[in-house]
């Protein structure tokens, strides 16, 4: 949620992974705007793979406009401090079943 009541995030990762007969290692690393995340493991096999992650999440304001009916921040959406328009009704009815 903090991702988008702030207008955006980008996550950026990596992983090199290499494995023969009984051991193997694994290192990860990601790195986003709010911290970084590392990761070690081991394993048995054979395996050799790299992997290079991105994720980014922004807001629509425009969109959020045009559902609204006026300029809303995306942070007012998801704290309830707008009331949803006639169109979300059926939507938080379902969602408030769980």
């Amino acid at each position: 949620m903090e991702a988008f009541a702030k207008q955006g995030n980008v996550t950026l990762g990596g992983n090199l992974s290499v494995a023969a007969g009984p051991v193997g290692r694994s290192a990860e690393a990601g790195v986003s705007l709010q911290a970084a995340t590392y990761t070690y493991s081991r394993s048995q096999g054979l395996f050799a793979g790299v992997s290079l992650e991105g994720t980014a999440i922004g807001t629509r304001d425009d969109a959020n406009e045009a559902y609204y009916g006026r300029p809303v921040a995306a942070g007012e959406i998801l704290a309830g401090k707008v009331q949803p328009p006639a169109g979300a009704r059926n939507l938080i009815a379902a969602l408030s079943k769980y």
